[in-house]
């Protein structure tokens, strides 16, 4: 797995947190299948890394978490206070 985070060139998209949760899961094991079919030797675990970002929102009395993909836009959700 590249050691380079490469965000999308989509804009990032605002989905519910339950939404959120699934596209991450969904986001996390393709990560995974790579890595695996990019690997060479056999291994018993794959490790995927993916950076979070939390962002008070005080307008909206929230806090935002966001986290980026390489094909993927941005995931942003909003948990409320």
């Amino acid at each position: 797995m590249n050691d380079k985070i490469t965000v999308g060139i989509e804009p990032p998209q605002e989905v519910s947190l339950d939404k959120w949760g699934k596209r991450l899961m969904e986001n996390i094991l393709l990560a995974a299948a790579e890595a695996v079919g990019e690997r060479k030797e056999v291994a018993d675990s794959v490790e995927v890394t993916l950076t979070f970002r939390l962002k008070p929102d005080i307008a909206r009395d929230e806090l935002q978490v966001s986290v980026d993909f390489e094909r993927d836009p941005t995931l942003i959700t909003y948990l409320p206070r």
